[in-house]
């Protein structure tokens, strides 16, 4: 294989297999089509003037691999936690996280089928309050994770499905903006609450450390081009498993919003369109997501007696 990383799911035990990878459709017409992170360059350059970022992020769609069993009990708890990671060279806001949790109803009780993909779509940054998620010196720390389990008593009121879209919904969401890590700890409850012997998870996550400009990626591996740094960019990104390292990786595919899939460029929009048509990576679970960022330089407010310094 040219390029990017070389892992055997044979090679990693379980939890390896199912930790997360973030992966970059490519926005360039030549070269590969979905770039594994350590692969893409940077798209902002970074500067003294503008060190930091402010990024959202939205989910466009949730494939289920095939082969997963699916009845009308099936859901899905995920989370995503983002904030500065540790190495950056500013050392501000080391222990400020943004954070969503978002449930997801894997089988559709109206149509009485599983979900389609882009129905479990999710706007982090409504739930986040239409607030960025701030990360000083544009050096990002990532963490992803989602279990699929049958559906606890609480679950629903946790996410209020019944209060959007007049109960039609398969997603709700949860955001919580600007929180310490001993706040997230106290939101690791609703993963821990799960019943253990019932949830399998379908991503795990360790934190993945992500460049968003040239010059992030140059403060954590100084230069040495031994370093390979995943880099992410304005975008479309495919969250996948190590497992399916190499089927996404080596994938030459487009993907098509209005049905929420990766399908082969070989294949006619019609035959995608109907179905009809052999998609290679129709049994590999992924997310979509939707990423924007805007270089900014981020300032220290803090408020006393209701005064701003």
């Amino acid at each position: 294989m040219e390029g990017g990383l070389e892992i055997s799911a044979r090679e990693l035990d379980d939890e390896d297999s199912n930790q997360f990878m973030v992966f970059q459709i490519n926005n360039a017409s030549e070269g590969k089509t979905i770039l594994e992170a350590s692969e893409v360059a940077p798209h902002f350059p970074g500067s003294d003037a503008q060190p930091d970022m402010y990024l959202s992020i939205e989910m466009q769609s949730f494939h289920l691999a095939q082969s997963e069993q699916v009845d009308k009990n099936t859901r899905a708890t995920m989370r995503l936690v983002v904030g500065k990671d540790k190495s950056s060279r500013d050392r501000a806001f080391d222990d400020v996280f943004w954070t969503v949790s978002a449930g997801l109803d894997l089988y559709n009780k109206w149509t009485k089928q599983k979900a389609k993909p882009d129905e479990l779509k999710a706007d982090f940054n409504k739930a986040l309050g239409n607030r960025p998620i701030e990360v000083a010196g544009g050096l990002a720390n990532m963490q992803f994770e989602v279990v699929k389990h049958s559906e606890p008593k609480w679950w629903q009121r946790i996410f209020g499905f019944l209060r959007s879209d007049a109960g039609r919904s398969l997603t709700s969401v949860v955001g919580f903006p600007a929180i310490t890590s001993s706040a997230i700890q106290v939101l690791d409850e609703l993963f821990n609450r799960l019943d253990r012997s019932d949830a399998q998870p379908l991503f795990k996550s360790r934190p993945m450390i992500l460049a968003l400009s040239e010059q992030a990626k140059l403060d954590y591996s100084g230069g040495i081009s031994r370093i390979k740094v995943g880099c992410m960019n304005p975008g479309f990104c495919v969250f996948a498993r190590r497992r399916d390292y190499h089927a996404i990786a080596n994938a030459d595919a487009l993907y098509y919003p209005h049905l929420g899939i990766l399908a082969p460029s070989s294949a006619s929009p019609a035959d995608v369109a109907s179905g009809n048509f052999d998609n290679p990576l129709a049994d590999i679970t992924y997310a979509v997501f939707k990423v924007n960022m805007i270089p900014t330089k981020l300032e220290l407010r803090f408020n006393f007696g209701g005064r701003i310094a």
